[in-house]
């Protein structure tokens, strides 16, 4: 209750705000880095897909990703949050629509945190709100959730950068959605072979 009522605080006094989300602790006290997001452009999918984002985490250009160069402690204007707590504005939703169903279980935030963003509101992560987050850590090493999560990135890409990107750059990028998609999923098909036998 406490989480809650100082978020609506929050958007109470940023009425520019279409959305806002706290800053989300994992069960031993880590930040879950997904509470505050870049867009996945492909410039800044492209760094976390060759892993300069976990390479260089405090780097302006390879961490937008989750915005790893930013003080976690500190109030930021950001691209989107995470749907786990996200506090979305009536007025925003009215304007820009529902989740997109498109989406199954990785993006339908990121989808939305963007067409917020293009209806002229502002995103905050705000830190003076800490909330704890537990994960599921089976359901990200699942093979239908690494299924899931490419395809939201495919979803997302083809929806909101396809029109506007190159042939030749196109293919590339669904051709390195396809490839580091399947390269998951077989390993952890593998993983799941080596535990049962």
């Amino acid at each position: 209750p406490t989480a809650l009522q100082g978020m609506l605080d929050f958007m109470e006094a940023h009425p520019e705000a279409g959305a806002a989300g706290p800053k989300l602790v994992r069960a031993d006290g880590s930040l879950d880095l997904a509470c505050r997001r870049s867009f996945p452009t492909p410039e800044v999918s492209f760094y976390r897909l060759i892993g300069l984002s976990k390479l260089f985490p405090k780097s302006r250009r390879f961490g937008r990703y989750n915005l790893t160069y930013l003080d976690p402690d500190e109030v930021t204007e950001v691209d989107s949050v995470v749907g786990a707590f996200m506090l979305v504005r009536g007025e925003a939703i009215q304007q820009v629509g529902l989740l997109d169903e498109s989406f199954f279980m990785y993006g339908e935030d990121l989808d939305w945190a963007y067409r917020i963003k293009q209806a002229g509101w502002k995103i905050y992560y705000n830190p003076q709100v800490t909330v704890l987050h537990y994960k599921r850590a089976a359901s990200s090493k699942s093979r239908r959730a690494r299924y899931e999560f490419y395809r939201a990135m495919y979803v997302f890409y083809h929806k909101h950068y396809a029109a506007t990107t190159p042939l030749w750059l196109h293919w590339l990028i669904v051709g390195g959605i396809a490839l580091c998609g399947g390269l998951a999923m077989a390993g952890a098909a593998l993983k799941g072979l080596f535990r049962t036998s």
